[in-house]
């Protein structure tokens, strides 16, 4: 009786996942966007549910780059990504980009972290003219972090969880973590490896195709500091 009632219960959600992975596989026929089955199993894959509470429901709709329906994304034309990375596709996030922030090629972003662009007791600019918060290639901000305005972080930077980073620590490789941030560890930059997707997608664009994000979803500004005339 429990296993038929476990049965009755389950099949209405394999149901649903199966017309998911239907939709996703096909998407690209109808509309030549790729990004379902392009970012597959890569660290930052596009999932239907953040598409759908993006596209159509129009939460976080200013974020060109996939974000979890708990996160909150505000100023996100101030944001500009490396490939591969999205901040706030891990739940619970807080990402304020209207002061301006940068966050460079894989990077990954965890779970209930806090971008602070615009300090405290002040009011964000119209348009910033440079990045407020700059965090470098292939870093990690772990569980719960807070990262304030003013902070630079270069590549190869792991944030350890629940820490409050006030300080910049611009030449990155390194460990950090505390509240506030301190030095813990230096890494070797030599044993620090770097890679890249064959076909690396900045958040719904392929990176080819970066140059239609300017001015269209990203500050022109912002945008040709990091990428020029792409």
């Amino acid at each position: 009786m429990s296993r038929l009632l476990n049965m009755q219960m389950s099949w209405p959600a394999t149901a649903v996942d199966r017309l998911r992975r239907l939709f996703e596989a096909r998407y690209h026929r109808f509309t030549g966007k790729r990004f379902f089955v392009d970012t597959a199993q890569t660290q930052v894959d596009i999932h239907f549910r953040m598409w759908f509470w993006q596209r159509v429901m129009r939460r976080n709709a200013d974020a060109y780059w996939p974000v979890h329906p708990t996160t909150r994304v505000r100023g996100g034309r101030f944001v500009v990504i490396g490939p591969e990375t999205s901040p706030g596709w891990s739940v619970g996030c807080d990402i304020d980009g209207r002061g301006g922030i940068y966050i460079g090629d894989y990077t990954q972003i965890a779970p209930t972290v806090r971008m602070r662009s615009v300090a405290e007791g002040q009011e964000p600019t119209d348009a910033p003219e440079d990045f407020s918060i700059f965090i470098g290639k292939y870093s990690l901000l772990t569980m719960n972090v807070t990262v304030e305005a003013g902070v630079k972080l270069g590549d190869f930077t792991i944030v350890g969880a629940n820490s409050v980073v006030t300080d910049s620590f611009p030449d990155g490789h390194c460990v950090i973590a505390g509240n506030p941030a301190r030095l813990i560890k230096r890494l070797d930059p030599a044993a620090c490896e770097h890679w890249q997707r064959a076909a690396p997608y900045v958040g719904y664009t392929p990176l080819s195709e970066i140059a239609k994000l300017r001015g269209a979803a990203i500050d022109a500004g912002l945008f040709d500091r990091i990428w020029g005339a792409a």
